[in-house]
């Protein structure tokens, strides 16, 4: 076995770690290069992991290409084309949460203004959310509450559209509250010129999204959502509040790590669809209606947890689990444990 790892930051660089601390056989490659399948070929690797960033437009540009055509050569990815090709679209996540019948967010994409117009008008019942395809922690998400409003979101995003990229100092009062519930405010702000140069660059090089709509149904009175998190035979959660005086929950860091908090029957949910999936890791984030019925309202193979690493688990017969552990790590041993009994 012979691993390579995308010199790159997040589950990568934690990849890296963990191989050195185990003595496993492993090279970091630049993923970007023009023959990264011939060296990787050249060199006998039988897994690669790219753990491919939603905010870099170089990954988004041309990371599914590399990792599904290492599939022709024999070569096992994280991700996989079943784990990652509908990541950061929330329009294709619609519809592959459809065919395997999951209880997805009731949604509507349109790619023509008139027929979005005509539903707009005729048939849609407000409020209602409008997103982009692209986009993570609640940027890019808006309530619609009158068909004035839906008209003017419409007209924009069938002429000059919006950016995917959230602006520099978006959402910044959010960001210094979880800093502060974390206690590393310090480290935030050295991480700041960084973060600014990354936006800026994403800001640049995205292309704006245009030439259709997105919308999901409102549920009403839901003042929390719960993301649940598949990996293997494990599933973790937490039940995140919505911000005040809003209707959205993630980025908002209110996330609570108590298993007493989420219902049971989610996780049961969660990992039913991850099979269907067959995905190597997914995470769900899940709003009960008044009636207490789930809808996923997103899914992504890669997250991020206000909490940090966990420290309790569900198995697949939902016996809980207080144990330690760090996610990063889980995603790994499971990648090579799975095509190692393959």
């Amino acid at each position: 076995m012979k691993i390579a790892i995308h010199n790159g930051t997040g589950l990568n660089e934690k990849s890296i770690k963990y191989c050195e601390a185990n003595g496993l056989n492993y090279i970091t490659v630049d993923a970007y290069s023009a023959d990264i399948i011939e060296y990787l070929k050249n060199e006998n690797v039988t897994h690669f992991l790219w753990h491919f960033n939603h905010n870099l437009p170089e990954d988004i540009l041309m990371a599914r290409n590399v990792l599904y055509s290492l599939g022709s050569c024999d070569i096992k990815v994280y991700p996989d084309f079943n784990t990652g090709w509908y990541f950061d679209d929330k329009v294709a996540e619609k519809y592959i949460l459809e065919a395997i019948d999951a209880p997805v967010v009731k949604s509507w994409p349109f790619y023509h203004k008139d027929t979005a117009m005509k539903w707009l008008r005729d048939e849609a019942e407000y409020p209602i959310v409008a997103k982009l395809r692209r986009g993570a922690g609640s940027y890019n998400v808006v309530l619609l509450k009158n068909f004035r409003q839906a008209k003017k979101y419409c007209n924009k995003m069938f002429s000059s559209g919006l950016s995917p990229a959230p602006k520099i100092l978006a959402d910044v009062s959010t960001k210094l509250k979880v800093s502060r519930k974390r206690g590393d405010v310090l480290n935030r702000l050295k991480r700041l010129p960084n973060f600014v140069k990354y936006m800026t660059h994403a800001r640049k090089q995205f292309p704006k999204e245009k030439g259709y709509v997105y919308f999901q149904e409102f549920i009403a009175g839901a003042d929390c959502d719960y993301r649940i998190v598949v990996v293997g035979d494990r599933a973790w959660g937490s039940m995140r509040k919505v911000r005040e005086n809003d209707f959205r929950a993630s980025g908002a860091g209110m996330s609570y790590e108590d298993p007493t908090l989420i219902p049971e029957f989610l996780v049961k949910v969660a990992f039913d669809i991850q099979k269907r999936l067959k995905a190597q890791s997914m995470s769900f984030d899940f709003v009960l209606d008044k009636e207490g019925n789930p809808h996923i309202v997103e899914i992504s193979y890669c997250f991020g947890f206000d909490g940090g690493d966990g420290s309790f688990y569900w198995n697949r017969e939902l016996e809980l689990v207080h144990e330690d552990f760090t996610l990063e790590e889980l995603i790994l041993e499971q990648f090579l444990k799975d095509h190692n009994n393959n």
